[in-house]
């Protein structure tokens, strides 16, 4: 899909989303001039998929479906979502799954805290023992991809077998073994990766993933009415 089209579908979220909004505060005066504004709104949702062809409107669609999802699942595993695309394409390349990556980032995400809130305790010293830090200089969390980059730099270094392993299961629970291939280029081969995702201009940031959220919300309350 076209930079054009992508960045047309950005604008016409925020406006599309501003109409089904008012439809719904419209809803409280009745429930007939609730179903006629929203008819209207969703003439201008449908306006803008039709113009575009059945098969665009399905591309315009799945990248939406993307995002939302995506957004969703940052919130889940708690990172932000456009630092979650990042690794996503960078898993992609490595032949890692999404339901991977996620799993890792889960069990890194626990560790962390640990060794934030107790820098002497087993998660502290395992950190503390391959020389990352969890914390920055203000003693707040690191982002987590930083985190997974410097995790790269350590395993990269290690020959493939049991002790490599056993050190990406510590680090990143029972995903961390399906992880290493997504580490074995190293910390500058992982950071090219997400930056790769950036200059592609396929990083998805917060705003999108609410507003692509926002508008499948809509969708579904207009397939209700």
């Amino acid at each position: 899909m076209s930079n054009a089209v992508i960045g047309a579908l950005r604008v016409n979220l925020g406006i599309d989303t501003a109409a089904f909004s008012d439809g719904l505060k419209s809803a409280q005066s009745g429930l007939s001039k609730f179903g006629a504004t929203m008819k209207q709104g969703a003439m201008v949702a449908g306006a803008a998929f039709i113009a575009m062809g059945a098969g665009v409107a399905a591309a315009v669609k799945g990248v939406l479906n993307n995002a939302d999802d995506m957004g969703k699942a940052a919130q889940k595993i708690g990172i932000p979502v456009d630092e979650l695309s990042k690794l996503k394409y960078a898993a992609d390349l490595s032949g890692v799954s999404m339901e991977t990556l996620s799993g890792g980032i889960k069990r890194l995400s626990t560790n962390m805290a640990g060794a934030l809130a107790n820098p002497t305790s087993a998660a502290g010293k395992l950190f503390s023992d391959l020389g990352i830090s969890v914390a920055d200089a203000n003693g707040k969390m690191r982002p987590t991809s930083e985190i997974l980059t410097d995790i790269a730099g350590v395993l990269s270094t290690m020959p493939d077998g049991a002790e490599k392993t056993a050190l990406a299961v510590k680090l990143l629970g029972k995903s961390g073994a399906e992880l290493i291939p997504l580490f074995n280029g190293g910390k500058e081969a992982l950071r090219g990766m997400m930056d790769e995702a950036a200059k592609l201009g396929i990083v998805i940031t917060p705003e999108a993933a609410k507003n692509a959220e926002i508008f499948n919300d809509n969708l579904s309350r207009l397939s209700a009415v």
